[in-house]
C-alpha cells in the first residue's frame, strides 16, 4: 500500500520497512518484493536484492526464482554464471512463469548455460506464447522470419512466412541514412547503421527521457563494460539490455546496449547486426537488407 500509494501517501521508505518485517519472518511474497525494491534502486543494491531473491526462491516463490535467474544471467549482484541462470529459469518456467519461459527459450537458442538447441528455444518460446506473452510471440515470430520454425506461426502473413530475407527502408538525414527502430514497444527512434560499434550505443541525453517514459527501467541495466574508440583509447560504459529492439518487421530480444557521451549518436551496433546470418545496405534503393 505504501508502495502504490493506495489507502496511504505513497512512501517508499515505509513500504522498505513493512517488507522488510514480513521478510524477516520468512514471507517469500514480501522477499521477491524487498528484492524488487533494491533491484530498482530504493536504495539500488543489486547483491541485497540477488540475496532476498534466493530466499524466496529456495521457498518455490517463481517470480523470485526468475528474477534471480536473470542476475545470475547479467551478473547482478551475482557473477555472471548461465548454468545458474539456466537452473533458476527452469524452476520458475516449470511453475508457469512466462518471464522465466521466455529467458529459457533465449539460454537454449544462444547455447548459454546449456548446449544451444533450437527446438528447445522453440519450445519454451511457444509455452510463454500460448500464456499470451509478447516476448514469447515475438521471438516465434522471428524464428518464422529466419526460416526456424517447422510451423508458420499465426501471426505472420503467408508472404513473410516464405521470407529469408527482409529490406527495410532507409531513410535520410542530413545526408546520413537513417533505420528507424522501435524501443521496447514504446519509443521510435533514428539509428545510424554503425559496424564499428560493439552494441547498440545510444547517448546520455537520449536515456534519460527513454527512463522517465518507462521505456528503460533501472532493472534493465546490467553494469559497465570498457569500450576500445576509434583513436585507441577505452573509455568505460554503462550497459543495459534492451527487452525487444524492431527494425522493419524483424523483432529481436535481450540486444545489448550501452550508455554513450551526451550528443553522441545513436548506433546500431554489431549486437544487432551480428544476429542475422548477414546484412548490407543497397544506396541505390537506400535499404537495409537482412537475411
Amino acid at each position: 500500500m505504501y508502495l502504490k500509494g493506495i489507502g496511504a501517501p505513497q512512501n517508499h521508505d515505509e513500504a522498505l520497512k513493512w517488507y522488510r518485517k514480513a521478510a524477516d519472518q520468512g514471507n517469500k511474497y514480501a522477499q521477491d518484493e524487498l528484492g524488487l525494491m533494491y533491484a530498482q534502486g530504493v536504495p539500488r543494491d543489486y547483491a541485497e536484492a540477488a540475496r532476498w531473491w534466493r530466499k524466496a526462491a529456495e521457498q518455490g516463490n517463481a517470480d523470485a526464482q526468475y528474477n534471480l535467474g536473470y542476475s545470475y544471467a547479467n551478473g547482478q549482484g551475482v557473477p555472471q554464471d548461465y548454468a545458474a541462470a539456466v537452473e533458476w529459469f527452469r524452476k520458475a518456467a516449470e511453475q508457469g512463469n512466462v518471464y522465466a519461459q521466455n529467458g529459457l527459450g533465449v539460454e537454449y537458442e544462444l547455447g548459454q548455460g546449456v548446449p544451444k538447441d533450437v527446438t528447445q528455444a522453440v519450445a519454451w518460446y511457444r509455452k510463454a506464447a500460448d500464456q499470451g506473452d509478447a516476448n514469447g510471440r515475438a521471438n516465434l515470430a522471428r524464428f518464422q522470419q529466419l526460416g526456424g520454425l517447422p510451423q508458420a506461426s499465426a501471426s505472420l502473413s503467408p508472404q513473410s512466412r516464405a521470407r529469408t530475407t527482409f529490406e527495410v527502408a532507409l531513410e535520410k538525414r542530413n545526408g546520413v541514412l537513417v533505420v528507424p527502430v522501435l524501443i521496447n514497444d514504446k519509443i521510435p527512434l533514428d539509428f545510424i547503421i554503425d559496424s564499428g560499434a560493439s552494441d547498440v550505443s545510444v547517448p546520455a541525453d537520449v536515456v534519460l527521457p527513454l527512463m522517465r517514459t518507462g521505456t528503460l527501467t533501472g532493472a534493465d541495466f546490467t553494469g559497465t563494460n570498457t569500450y576500445t574508440l576509434a583513436d585507441g583509447s577505452q573509455v568505460p560504459s554503462q550497459t543495459f539490455r534492451i527487452r525487444s529492439l524492431k527494425v522493419g518487421d524483424m523483432v529481436l530480444e535481450n540486444v545489448a546496449g550501452s550508455v554513450a557521451s551526451v550528443n553522441g549518436e545513436l548506433l546500431l551496433g554489431q549486437s544487432f547486426l551480428s544476429r542475422f546470418k548477414s546484412w548490407s545496405i543497397d544506396n541505390r534503393r537506400q535499404v537495409l537488407v537482412l537475411q
